[in-house]
C-alpha cells in the first residue's frame, strides 16, 4: 500500500469511529437579572386572589409580569389591569381599571397610573391619573388631581383619601364643587374650598 492509499484509509477510519459515537447536547447556563427579568409572565389573565381563606379579589390583565427572585418581590401588569373586589357572595363592590399598575409583594401597596378608574356599588365614581392602595390598610390615596361623582355632584381636587370601597374619603384641597348636571360649570369658590370629608 502507497502512502497516499495508507492516508485514505486512516481518514476513512476516522470517519467511521466519529459517525459511531452518540451525539450529546451542552446545556449553558446565562445569568438572569432577577430585578428587570420576570420569573413567570403570564397572557390574557383572569384569576382570583384569597384572603384568610376567603376569595377578595377578582383579576384580569393582558399581560401578567412576576418578579418574585427580585430583592423585593412584585408584579407589574404593563398593559393594565382591571381588578374587582368581592363580597362573601362573589359580588363586585369595587372596580378598578388603569392603564399599568405595579404591585409590591411584601407591603400589599398598588401603585395604578394612567387613566384610573374606580367605582362602587353604589355608582360612585373615581378618576385620576394615579392613586395607591395599600390593601393591607383598606385606604386608597393620591396626591394627583381628582374628579369624584358622588351623591348627585362632581368634586375635583387633590389629596385625596379613602377607604377601598370608596364609601368615605376626604380631599384636602378642593378645586370645584358642583351638580352632575352642571359640570361645565365653574363653581364660585373654586380654589378656595375647605377640605371635605364626605360619607
Amino acid at each position: 500500500m502507497n502512502r497516499l492509499s495508507h492516508i485514505a484509509v486512516t481518514v476513512l477510519i476516522l470517519l467511521a469511529a466519529g459517525s459511531c459515537k452518540e451525539d450529546s447536547t451542552s446545556v449553558v447556563s446565562h445569568a438572569t437579572n432577577p430585578e428587570k427579568v420576570p420569573t413567570m409572565t403570564t397572557t390574557d389573565v383572569q384569576t382570583v386572589i384569597s384572603e384568610d381563606g376567603n376569595t377578595r379579589y377578582r383579576i384580569a390583565a393582558p399581560v401578567w409580569n412576576m418578579f418574585e427572585e427580585a430583592k423585593e418581590p412584585h408584579w407589574t401588569f404593563p398593559k393594565g389591569v382591571t381588578c374587582e373586589e368581592l363580597d362573601d357572595k362573589f359580588n363586585t363592590v369595587t372596580s378598578i381599571k388603569c392603564d399599568s399598575a405595579y404591585f409590591d409583594k411584601p407591603t400589599s401597596l398598588w401603585t395604578l397610573t394612567g387613566n384610573v378608574r374606580i367605582s362602587n356599588a353604589n355608582n360612585d365614581l373615581i378618576l385620576t391619573d394615579q392613586l395607591m392602595w395599600d390593601q393591607h390598610a383598606h385606604k386608597m390615596y393620591s396626591d394627583a388631581f381628582i374628579h369624584i361623582e358622588k351623591q348627585g355632584r362632581i368634586i375635583e381636587g387633590h389629596g385625596y383619601e379613602s377607604n377601598e370601597r370608596i364609601t368615605t374619603y376626604k380631599l384636602r384641597q378642593v378645586e370645584a364643587i358642583f351638580p352632575i348636571d352642571e359640570r361645565r360649570m365653574p363653581h364660585p369658590n373654586s380654589g378656595n374650598a375647605a377640605p371635605v370629608n364626605m360619607q
